[in-house]
């Protein structure tokens, strides 16, 4: 009686028990029925100055609801430069949004629905701890890949501390991936994904998908979420992100610590430093290596480990002044320093239809991204073909410091003679520029009767 009822017990049971491949599918269809309802898909448009003339452009994005007053997360290279933007919710009721605040540096942007003629009921996701995922964990990546909206892919993580330095742009040109690491997945992430969430399986988002490759394949790049907590925060509560800048650019120690006399896993090697930066007033060189900062112990023998270094001078209140403490040649000092405000990274932009080129105000940070002597003058971002500009030879990246030999202050002195030519209808405007560090002139020769074009001769 006994081998009878253990029989049927072990027979009960074979009979209902569920699979590894049964458990995770449900795992997925439960992590799908949270986080797709709060799904959105987002559609801005965007100013384009590239091509040398403005142009308005229809883009495809993602974006999830993360607070129940509507506010939704997406990438700032999908919607920090749009001037309208239509989100389609769940429901397929589709809603206008506004920009609330961004960060290029990290690729975050806020947006918040306009629910004042919506007659639903908005869902909300939820966070998760991107500190805790590991690498081989199942991952769903929800979005709107080449804009077929509300679709998911699954795969695993393939590494959750990839990092790409500090010369990877966004398509709108700012700089990002300095103070982030990013989480790497085989979840298939194309263009339009960009902004939608990464979730794991218990329907918690631990990243914002951002990058795409489009060289390879099942290679997809997602913002960790503690990340996009941090910056979202700041963004509701202050309106947008400060950062403290010095000037640094530091690379991995890896094999150069016997070179520089440095222990293994301590300190932070100095590569190069911006001129005029607060660094380099307080006496800092390239080969410095950094110990510590305000007296906590700083390492970077890896790549990986930048971002948290960059991010603890970062997080310092502009204005403030830290204590640095340095190995050069082989004997420690301390160096004292006030940071600066990170400037914005992009200027202001402006189209000069007439004469077919268009044109940006220099920062502080495109100074030294593009190594220029100062913010003065106009920046050309672009030339459009067979124009005015194009057949004068003027090129992208030519900075314009004077507009017929009247030296230009500032950027908006720059666009007041462009007005005061362009309505004197004169035919010939001479600039001077200044390219690769050279003073060369330009000659507009403008056709009045077809704008921007000359006739072929």
């Amino acid at each position: 009686m006994l081998k009878f009822l253990i029989g049927f017990i072990f027979l009960a049971a074979s009979i209902f028990a569920v699979t590894p491949v049964e458990s995770i599918q449900q795992d997925i269809y439960n992590a799908r029925d949270r986080v797709m309802p709060a799904l959105v898909h987002i559609q801005p448009v965007i100013k384009d100055y590239n091509t040398g003339e403005l142009e308005k452009q229809a883009v495809i994005g993602s974006g999830v609801i993360f607070h129940k007053d509507g506010y939704v997360v997406t990438n700032y290279h999908v919607a920090g430069r749009a001037e309208r933007i239509l989100c389609t919710l769940s429901d397929k009721e589709i809603v206008p949004a506004k920009f609330i605040g961004g960060d290029p540096l990290t690729d975050i942007a806020v947006l918040k629905l306009d629910l004042s003629n919506y007659s639903g009921k908005i869902k909300v996701a939820e966070f998760g701890n991107s500190d805790s995922v590991q690498v081989g964990q199942y991952v769903i990546a929800m979005g709107s890949p080449l804009a077929l909206s509300r679709s998911i892919s699954v795969g695993v993580i393939s590494t959750k501390d990839r990092y790409f330095g500090s010369d990877v742009r966004l398509p709108s040109g700012e700089r990002t991936g300095r103070y982030n690491l990013w989480i790497q997945t085989d979840a298939a992430i194309n263009p339009g994904n960009s902004g939608g969430p990464l979730v794991d399986l218990q329907g918690q988002i631990i990243g914002i998908n951002s990058r795409a490759t489009l060289y390879a394949n099942n290679i997809g790049f997602a913002i960790p979420i503690n990340i996009v907590k941090k910056v979202t925060d700041i963004i509701l509560t202050k309106g947008k992100v400060t950062r403290s800048w010095i000037g640094l650019h530091c690379q991995a120690l890896q094999e150069l610590e016997n070179y520089f006399g440095a222990n293994r896993n301590s300190g932070v090697l100095i590569a190069s430093i911006d001129p005029g930066s607060p660094a380099e007033k307080s006496f800092l060189r390239a080969g410095d290596i950094i110990l510590e900062v305000d007296g906590q112990p700083v390492s970077a023998r890896f790549v990986e480990e930048l971002p948290k270094f960059y991010s603890l001078i970062a997080d310092h209140k502009p204005g403030s002044e830290i204590s640095l403490k340095v190995l050069r040649n082989e004997q420690e000092y301390t160096f004292k320093v006030t940071t600066k405000q990170l400037g914005d990274l992009q200027g202001e932009d402006f189209e000069c239809k007439k004469w077919g080129f268009t044109v940006k105000a220099i920062t502080k940070q495109m100074q030294i991204d593009y190594q220029l002597t100062d913010t003065v003058g106009a920046f050309v971002v672009g030339v459009k073909p067979l124009s005015t500009a194009d057949n004068g030879g003027l090129r992208r990246a030519d900075v314009i410091v004077k507009v017929n030999n009247d030296d230009l202050k500032n950027f908006s002195d720059f666009i007041d003679h462009y007005d005061k030519y362009s309505l004197a209808n004169v035919d010939k405007v001479l600039l001077t520029i200044k390219r690769s560090g050279a003073t060369r002139y330009v000659l507009l020769k403008v056709d009045n009767n077809k704008g921007d074009t000359l006739d072929e001769k």
